[in-house]
């Protein structure tokens, strides 16, 4: 795996995750203000993230060489660290929310 297409890979799952925690947020923390709420989201969504990957990362994919899987993995846990310093989590979390909002205002 390239670097480009672990970048693509994981931003999507960042994507992916943030909008699973904003809707398991609502629905949990419903009572609760829109600062609590963000909060819970944000406070260890790179960990969340992180773990998610780990679990992906051991499922053992007969079709694929192991070393081809292992050097996937190096990119991806690479990338991943990358993308903790460079990326604004509170932004992208906040702009998911405003889109999925926007699309239907009963939902959050």
């Amino acid at each position: 795996m390239d670097k480009l297409a672990a970048k693509i890979y994981l931003t999507g799952k960042i994507l992916e995750l943030g909008k699973t925690l904003i809707y398991k947020t609502e629905i949990v923390a419903k009572g609760k203000a829109g600062a609590e709420k963000f909060k819970q989201v944000y406070e260890g969504f790179w960990d969340k993230l992180e773990e998610l990957l780990e679990k992906e990362k051991s499922i053992d994919r007969k079709w694929i060489p192991d070393f081809a899987e292992e050097i996937g993995e190096e990119v991806l846990t690479e990338v991943l660290k990358e993308a903790r310093k460079t990326f604004d989590l509170k932004v992208i979390l906040q702009q998911i929310f405003d889109e999925e909002k926007a699309g239907n205002k009963n939902i959050l």
